[in-house]
């Protein structure tokens, strides 16, 4: 039973670290709150952000069997993310880069930030979906205990906390030389970069 709790926990943070490299509203704020603030920031904009994964995957071990029925919502999921990506670009781009902005939000609120970033993700449940669905199905996962559901649960908030920190740890080792390559134009190039990422997303779905 302990192999089967840690090897649980060990599958959903690969699942997860690796799931959470692509590129999306997390990953750019956890990039965005180093550059403006800090690392210790931006780690707990990260952790906020990676708390909704417990509440999805959860979710998706309750209803792993109505995966069909959610199938047709897939392109919508895809569309709703983009849309995120481009309204944080855009705000990005108009966003004025000065010291004020790091007197605008009290320390702790960047939780909570990262925290509604990742509850908008649309995309989560019907991931955690998919992939439960399919451990279940080809016998990789096999949630014969209560405990071994809660391992790979908490797994995935892991794997993206993971992946978080070393986005705020690598962000804020080169921020002097971003800062120095684009100086005060650094949130209107962030800003394009998101814009132009959901465009491509856009163009790869239709």
């Amino acid at each position: 039973m302990l192999w089967a709790v840690f090897s649980s926990l060990l599958l959903a943070t690969a699942i997860s670290f690796a799931g959470s490299v692509q590129l999306g509203p997390v990953n750019f704020g956890t990039i965005h709150t180093a550059l403006n603030k800090d690392k210790q920031s931006a780690i707990r904009f990260g952790f906020g952000g990676s708390l909704p994964e417990l509440l999805y995957c959860g979710l998706a071990f309750a209803s792993a069997n109505l995966l069909g029925r959610f199938e047709g919502f897939q392109d919508t999921l895809k569309y709703l993310t983009i849309g995120i990506l481009l309204v944080f670009g855009t705000y990005l781009i108009f966003q004025k880069s000065s010291t004020t902005s790091k007197r605008r939000f009290r320390k702790g609120n960047e939780l909570w930030l990262g925290f509604t970033f990742g509850l908008l993700n649309p995309q989560l449940y019907p991931f955690w979906l998919f992939v439960i669905t399919n451990l279940k199905t080809n016998n990789i996962l096999v949630p014969n205990h209560w405990m071994v559901e809660v391992a790979f649960v908490l797994g995935t908030a892991l794997g993206a906390f993971l992946l978080q920190y070393l986005v705020a740890e690598f962000t804020s080792r080169k921020r002097e030389f971003i800062y120095m390559r684009l100086t005060k134009n650094y949130n209107k190039v962030l800003g394009a970069i998101v814009i132009g990422i959901a465009l491509i997303q856009l163009l790869l779905n239709l």
